[in-house]
C-alpha cells in the first residue's frame, strides 16, 4: 500500500479532513498515488481542470487532479504526511535509544566485573556481529609496536579486515585508533585511506577503545550493506563499556 493511500485510509483524522473541504462544493476531485492508481475520486465540476503535486520532503507522494479545491486537498495531504512522518522519525528515534540502553545495561552486566581478555572480547564481538547486513565483528589491541591485532586467541581475519596488516595511523581503521574518534564509512573501497582488507570489507564502523585516558585498540565491525548513524552509536556504547574492562583484564594480566 502506497504511502498516500495509507494516510488516506487508514489515518482517523485525515479522511474527514478531506471531506471538511469539499463540502459545500460540487467540485470534482481525483486522488492519485505516485504509481497513477487512483485513491479517491469524487465527481462534479472540474474534473481534469489541473494537476497538483503532494509533496514532502521533495518527494512527491501523488497527485489531486481537479480545480481550486483539489489544490487545496494537495496541501492538506501534504501537511498531514509530514506530520506523520516526523511522528514516524520520533518513534523510530525512541526505539534506538531503547535499543542502545537495553544494550549498555546487559553488556554491563555481562563483563562489568569479568577480568578474563577471553570472555570480554567473546562478548563485545557477539554483540558486534548483531549489528544488520550481517554485521562480522572485530576488536583488535594496540601493541607498544604500533600494531594493531586481534586479541589472544581470536582469528587473524577476525571482522575481514586482514587485521594482520593494520598498524596505529594506517588505513580506516587505524586512523579512528589515532584520532580517538568513531567513525563509519559506508564504502570502504572508496576511501584513500584504505587498507587492501579494508577495501574488500564494505562498509565499516569503528570506535576506539580506551582504558582511561589511553587508547588500547579498536572496536567495530564490518558488513556488505551499510551501517546507519544509530550503528556507529551502538558501537560507541560497546567500546566505551568493553574498554576499561579489558583494560582491567590486562592489568590483571589476563590473556597475556
Amino acid at each position: 500500500m502506497s504511502e498516500l493511500r495509507r494516510l488516506i485510509v487508514r489515518h482517523r483524522h485525515v479522511a474527514p479532513m478531506v471531506s471538511a473541504l469539499l463540502a459545500g462544493t460540487d467540485a470534482a476531485v481525483t486522488i492519485r498515488d505516485a504509481e497513477g492508481a487512483v485513491v479517491l475520486e469524487r465527481t462534479g465540476v472540474g474534473a481534469g481542470e489541473g494537476s497538483h503535486p503532494v509533496t514532502v520532503d521533495g518527494e512527491t507522494l501523488g497527485t489531486v487532479e481537479g480545480g481550486r479545491a483539489a489544490r487545496g486537498v494537495a496541501a492538506v495531504l501534504a501537511y498531514a504526511a509530514a506530520r506523520e512522518r516526523d511522528k514516524r522519525s520520533l518513534a523510530n528515534e525512541a526505539l534506538e535509544r531503547y535499543r542502545e540502553l537495553s544494550l549498555i545495561y546487559d553488556l554491563a552486566a555481562a563483563i562489568g566485573g569479568d577480568t578474563d581478555l577471553a570472555s570480554i572480547v567473546g562478548t563485545a564481538t557477539a554483540e558486534l556481529s548483531r549489528l544488520p547486513n550481517d554485521s562480522r565483528g572485530f576488536l583488535l589491541l594496540l601493541a607498544p609496536d604500533g600494531s594493531l591485532a586481534p586479541a589472544p586467541g581470536v582469528a587473524a581475519d577476525e571482522g575481514g579486515l586482514g587485521a594482520a596488516d593494520t598498524r596505529l595511523g594506517e588505513g580506516i581503521v587505524g586512523s579512528v585508533a589515532k584520532a580517538g574518534i568513531a567513525e563509519l564509512v559506508e564504502d570502504a573501497a572508496a576511501d584513500e585511506r584504505a587498507t587492501a582488507g579494508e577495501r574488500a570489507a564494505g562498509s565499516i564502523v569503528a570506535a576506539p577503545l580506551r582504558a582511561g585516558d589511553t587508547t588500547i585498540g579498536v572496536v567495530g565491525a564490518t558488513a556488505t550493506g551499510a551501517f546507519r548513524a544509530a550503528d556507529l552509536k551502538v558501537v560507541t556504547a560497546i567500546a566505551a563499556l568493553a574498554g576499561p574492562a579489558i583494560g582491567r583484564a590486562l592489568a590483571a594480566g589476563s590473556g597475556r
